[in-house]
């Protein structure tokens, strides 16, 4: 089981300080990379007054030419609001310049704002990410290509440079519906959770992905996402949580968690607690509580992957995130 990391790439309130966290996520990725971490995921978002950063790809790339060994990747783009073809090309420039290590998740998106901005219809988000899928592979291979679908009609294109491996960068699907599942499964080389769902959910939906591979004819991979706080005792992780629980609440409100025993009496966001998210969903305490709880997810689960993120709406400080990477690089990462 491969660890990876997923970084906070806003600065709440009002994103004044970007520049700041650009350098900050250097820097993490260079503790990450010297702790022993296989890799380095940029989420994306749009539109966000904190300056949430809203191009992952081009994250990455900056991330990739910064350090030597991790994967570097999207978590996740939102293929639908950028053509194929621009998406190949900038990829491609990505894989080049950090020798084959970029991972490209994408997914079909879900804020309405979002598709508005960039004049897509929404409806439309299934079709687009599932021929732009169809143009990325083709593209990536270096030869003129057409292509004939629904959305898109492409005729003798080439896109240059050709990506540094043969057949590209590994495509990794996000998604938390049924449908979903079955689409990473018969489409990309990998199926993404989130980091919001119960043990039970994501224990059910790999289940789900499982399956479906097996009857597309593909080989699975699993790669999950988990929530963690970690301090010197799970009494002091959980002291900590006001971060992590703005956070869920904000999800809750989007009304991405699926349902499930633990969250059956929460109604309303604001009625979402520490002691919800401390049953089967987050990682709270030292790092040996987080040594205990990766085992089981490997154990039970078996991901291929499992992506960690620790910081939260900007909390904890940077200083601090960059003390939780020392500890999981002395205290855990060694030992799984």
């Amino acid at each position: 089981m491969k660890i990876g990391y997923m970084p906070c790439t806003q600065d709440p309130p009002d994103g004044k300080r970007i520049a700041a966290v650009l350098d900050e996520l250097v820097t993490e990725a260079r503790a990450l990379e010297r702790a022993g971490f296989d890799g380095f995921f940029v989420p994306e978002h749009h539109q966000q007054a904190d300056g949430y950063l809203s191009n992952a790809l081009m994250v990455a790339g900056l991330i990739g030419v910064q350090t030597e060994r991790i994967d570097i990747g999207t978590c996740a783009t939102v293929l639908p609001l950028i053509h194929p073809v621009h998406l190949a090309e900038d990829s491609a420039i990505v894989d080049q310049a950090t020798k084959g290590r970029l991972i490209l998740s994408v997914g079909v998106g879900y804020q309405p704002q979002d598709f508005a901005v960039f004049g897509v219809d929404s409806k439309q988000r299934v079709g687009l990410t599932e021929e732009g899928i169809a143009i990325l592979r083709q593209a990536w291979t270096g030869e003129r290509f057409s292509f004939a679908g629904k959305r898109f009609r492409l005729d003798d294109v080439l896109v240059a440079p050709r990506a540094y491996r043969p057949s590209g960068p590994p495509i990794w699907m996000g998604s938390w519906s049924a449908p979903g599942i079955d689409r990473a499964a018969r489409l990309a080389d990998g199926w993404l959770s989130d980091p919001l769902q119960s043990l039970p959910v994501v224990a059910e939906y790999t289940r789900q992905y499982r399956e479906a591979a097996a009857r597309h004819g593909r080989k699975p991979y699993v790669i999950l996402m988990r929530d963690a706080v970690i301090a010197q005792s799970r009494e002091e992780a959980l002291a900590r949580s006001q971060p992590i629980v703005a956070t869920h609440r904000q999800y809750f409100d989007f009304g991405v968690h699926s349902a499930d025993e633990y969250l059956k009496d929460v109604k309303r966001a604001e009625d979402l607690t520490v002691d919800h998210l401390a049953r089967e969903r987050v990682l709270f305490g030292s790092p040996e509580d987080c040594l205990a709880s990766l085992r089981h997810i490997r154990e039970t689960l078996s991901p291929d992957y499992l992506i960690l993120r620790l910081r939260f709406g900007g909390e904890p400080s940077h200083a601090e995130t960059l003390h939780m990477i020392e500890l999981l690089g002395d205290r855990v990462l060694p030992h799984l």
